[in-house]
């Protein structure tokens, strides 16, 4: 069946509750109602927002002041999509997940705790919502070895409020205890709020079987959380009270909107059921009617989650939130086809989103067309690819292998634009799998191989690196502060294995117990140099770096080195320096474009080296040259400021909270590196660096372009290098100038007047090509030849050009209703410009462009064009003779009803 508005909310909207929640805190509980936040998170290390407290962390770890007074309450976004939280597998198939969803919270920050938030709880859900009290039940947490059982909430739920002992579950730390956030931090015990819809929603009658705690299915609905921190985990696994213990509650809009308006699911609350019924217009299929429903809920849940994505400011992209967008659009599609929807409609959806949730998101309202672009762009592009990617993954599903290869899933990744995930979605409808392990490293392969020339450790002499890592350790490395120092040779590797000895002439990989040489590392090339000591002298070719260890490419020069022995290392300083630079640059460079083109900007990737600073982002357009000179404009200001760069060691955790950006795919351990640029960058980096940016000098932009969808890549260059090639290019400019004899500033004034010169004379030279041409008129007309009832008139001219052969061919075809052009000339020693014209009366029978063609095969080329007119070209000149036979034979053909 279809469902239509009649059967929808019987007591209270999507709206009113959001609206409830809000004013029963704010105006009976003089909470401060905050607005959402954005679901780009402001601590760069998390993905997307992901929980309604995820704005507060920092006041909960006291990093940042709490409003006044000390309470909050939010309706905060909410996206599960990607990463560890996402619940997308179970997405429609149940009756409460999804992956965007509006959570309903109030939060206090050191103000009240147990004893007022339980029994505001009972009273907003009994009095402002009406449930039925009898039908709800609540859990806490039952203790365990490491903290005691939560009987003060027992005592509240059960005296204060009234809710009899046998609808309060005891349930284990997995189910109701929070936190920390990180190894360390504030946590503590939480209680939650169930709703019996029914038995009819149930998994057994049995109540051994379907109940809290015992079963999954959707008769219990747990629909509130309220969270009391109420004690901090040390480093060594010990529990303390906090001095002053918060609150966090989180209650589901749609599970109550599915509980509130008696419906089946949340897909068919008036949250959601605009965008199912949108859909079923679309692809004529009804809502009720059997599996199709699971499609159609996806596509609901997916367009709503899209569509609140990309108005916070995410686009499509192969990295971080970008990747997650781009496989929740791609996973519609995918289902869309399921449905028959075999064009871009995702987008189409936006209006019916916007119009559902302007009134609690206005921004949505005004970034609709823009959201519905965005998302219209992703879907044509995967359109191109789906079809032959689906055909390739269903010859590989039609094997009889149980696992899907993983070198084929990522041929399916690589060149159809198949997302992984949904690859392995698809896989398992089948009840296959995907070699996982395979996938990663096909895609380890393809990256190496795309890295070019590159000195690959790793996979020459990884077992002889894993012996040196467990007997000698880490590499110490020194050059922070040094370009040269003293270590001692550990090992030396050829061709993957551990020798005895390196001579003159030999390239092995040396490793140090110290070194002052960058392996190669977050964006940063490898230093180059030289080792010397009184016996060899090598010369240092790069530097990677295997786990801890830092393994130098070196070339023997003369002498002979062994292990154990010591060497100076020494860093080609004027390269490192200039590395430095560049370095120092990206820091700036990613901070600015944060700030002049958007905080969704997400680094993608980045070299920095001697010559160039190479930074790739993702972005959905191409920059204007206004909006790249302005980011050029904020760093060498910037760098003017000469603001101090510093670096600190610290935990990870402690790092993230500061809000120090970190790259999406990096491996960082317990204790990172904290680069800051005065207040303007803060970044987790390993990196070489200036200590002050007025170090930096002049930064110039010089290239910038599009290297994959939605990813962008500038290339800069900062100090002696920018000056150079600012000098370089001022030279070429006088001495243009010099050569028009004007001032440099009048450059684009003169080239625009020549410019336009030239296109006059141009003008003029077609307009006597033309003449030219039309002087052969009469002389061709009078040599046509009849060919049953047409006149043929072919012919190789010598004195044309190619438009002026079309222009010719096209007034010959109008001097008669019967007539047929068929002319060539040679323009270059190689090259054939060919024209065909026919008679509007006879275009029912010849076309000019399929005649071209006929004709252009003969001297190696191609075309085509209108019935009436056709262009071709070729490379043989010497067989335009053979072209215009080629073309007569295909007219014959139509003419004795043989052809054509």
């Amino acid at each position: 069946m279809a469902l239509t508005e009649s059967q929808t909310a019987t007591t209270l909207t999507g709206a009113e509750i959001r609206d409830k929640f809000i004013s029963y805190f704010r105006d009976k509980r003089a909470h401060v109602h905050l607005k959402s936040a954005s679901l780009i998170p402001d601590n760069p290390t998390l993905l997307l927002t992901s929980a309604g407290m995820v704005p507060f962390v920092p006041i909960f770890l006291g990093q940042a002041p709490p409003p006044e007074p000390p309470r909050a309450v939010t309706c905060q976004k909410v996206t599960r999509a990607g990463g560890k939280d996402s619940d997308i597998e179970n997405i429609g198939r149940t009756q409460r997940h999804h992956s965007f969803f509006e959570m309903l919270g109030n939060f206090s920050f050191g103000d009240y705790f147990k004893q007022e938030v339980i029994p505001w709880a009972w009273e907003f859900v009994t009095k402002e919502l009406g449930l039925d009290p009898e039908r709800i039940s609540v859990t806490i947490f039952k203790g365990d070895e490491f903290n005691p059982a939560d009987e003060e909430a027992f005592e509240i739920w059960h005296k204060k409020v009234g809710v009899p002992t046998e609808r309060i579950y005891r349930m284990s730390r997995k189910d109701n205890f929070w936190g920390p956030p990180g190894p360390t931090g504030p946590c503590g015990p939480c209680s939650e709020l169930y709703f019996d819809r029914g038995p009819q929603f149930g998994c057994s009658s049995d109540p051994d079987k379907c109940g809290i705690g015992k079963c999954e299915c959707d008769r219990y609905l747990e629909f509130w959380n309220l969270v009391f921190m109420e004690l901090f985990k040390d480093e060594s696994g010990q529990f303390t009270p906090l001095e002053k213990k918060n609150v966090d509650t989180g209650a589901g809009l749609e599970r109550l909107a599915t509980i509130l308006q008696g419906k089946n699911n949340s897909f068919e609350t008036d949250l959601l059921l605009g965008i199912l019924q949108e859909i079923c217009r679309l692809s004529g299929v009804n809502y009720g009617d059997g599996p199709k429903d699971l499609y159609l809920k996806i596509i609901a849940d997916h367009a709503r989650c899209v569509t609140f994505l990309v108005g916070d400011g995410i686009r499509t992209s192969n990295v971080g939130r970008g990747y997650v967008l781009r496989f929740i659009i791609r996973r519609a599609a995918r289902f869309g086809r399921l449905l028959g929807l075999e064009e871009p409609f995702i987008y189409k959806l936006v209006p019916t989103v916007v119009e559902l949730y302007k009134g609690a998101y206005p921004e949505l309202a005004q970034s609709g067309d823009l959201i519905a672009d965005v998302i219209r762009t992703e879907e044509e592009r995967f359109a191109k690819t789906i079809d032959r990617g689906m055909i390739f993954l269903n010859e590989l599903l039609s094997e009889n292998a149980k696992v899907i290869p993983g070198e084929q899933a990522f041929d399916l990744y690589a060149t159809y634009g198949f997302p992984i995930e949904l690859t392995a979605e698809i896989v398992a409808e089948l009840g296959k799998t995907v070699d996982m392990e395979g996938f990663k490293a096909a895609r380890l392969r393809h990256e190496a191989v795309s890295s070019g020339n590159k000195f690959n450790v790793i996979i020459t002499g990884e077992e002889a690196l894993g012996r040196i890592l467990k007997e000698h350790g880490l590499t110490q490395f020194t050059g922070y502060d040094k370009v040269a120092d003293t270590g001692q040779v550990i090992a030396i590797i050829h061709q993957g294995k551990l020798i005895e000895h390196v001579e003159e002439g030999q390239e092995v990989e040396l490793v140090l117990d110290r070194t002052p040489f960058y392996a190669e590392s977050g964006g940063q090339v490898g230093d180059t140099g030289a080792m010397e000591n009184s016996d060899a002298r090598l010369t240092v070719l790069d530097t990677k770096k295997h786990e801890g260890l830092h393994v130098h490419k070196v070339r023997a020069i003369s002498g002979v080195l062994e292990p154990d022995a010591e060497i100076k290392a020494l860093v080609d300083q004027e390269r490192r320096n200039q590395t430095v630079l560049h370095h120092s640059t990206a820091h700036l460079f990613h901070a600015a474009i944060k700030e002049l083109l958007g905080k969704h900007v997400v680094q993608a990737g980045s070299q920095v080296g001697p010559d160039t600073m190479r930074f790739d982002f993702t972005f959905e357009r191409q920059p204007t040259a206004a909006e790249l000179a302005k980011v050029e404009a904020l760093i060498n200001e910037w760098v003017r400021l000469n603001l101090p760069v510093t670096t600190r060691q610290m935990a990870i955790e402690e790092a993230k909270l500061t809000g120090a950006v970190a790259m999406f795919g990096e491996k960082y351990g317990d204790i990172v590196r904290v680069v800051s640029m005065g207040t303007v960058s803060k970044e987790f980096c390993g990196g070489t660096h200036v200590t002050s940016t007025g170090q930096i000098g002049p930064v110039k932009i010089i290239t910038e372009g599009s290297i994959a969808s939605g990813v962008r890549r500038v290339e800069a260059l900062s100090g002696t290098k920018a000056w150079s090639y600012i000098a370089q290019h001022m030279s070429i400019l006088t001495g243009a100038a010099e050569r028009l004899k004007i001032r440099p500033a009048e450059l684009i004034v003169q080239i625009e007047r020549l410019q336009d010169q030239l296109k006059a004379r141009d003008k003029q030279a077609q307009a006597l090509e033309e003449k030219l041409a039309l002087a052969h008129a009469s002389s061709l007309l009078a040599a046509a030849e009849p060919i049953a009832d047409i006149r043929l008139i072919a012919a190789v001219l010598s004195d044309l050009n190619a438009e002026a052969l079309k222009g010719l061919a096209d007034h010959l075809r109008r001097q008669g209703d019967n007539i047929i052009v068929l002319l060539a000339t040679a323009l270059e020693s190689d090259k054939v410009s060919l024209a065909v014209g026919v008679a509007d009366s006879l275009v029912k029978r010849f076309n000019a462009g399929q005649i071209v063609k006929e004709a252009a095969a003969a001297v190696g080329g191609g075309g085509g064009g209108r019935p009436q007119l056709a262009q071709a070209g070729g490379k043989d000149p010497s067989k335009m003779g053979e072209a215009l036979a080629a073309g007569k034979a295909f007219i014959g053909n139509i003419l004795s009803g043989t052809g054509g």
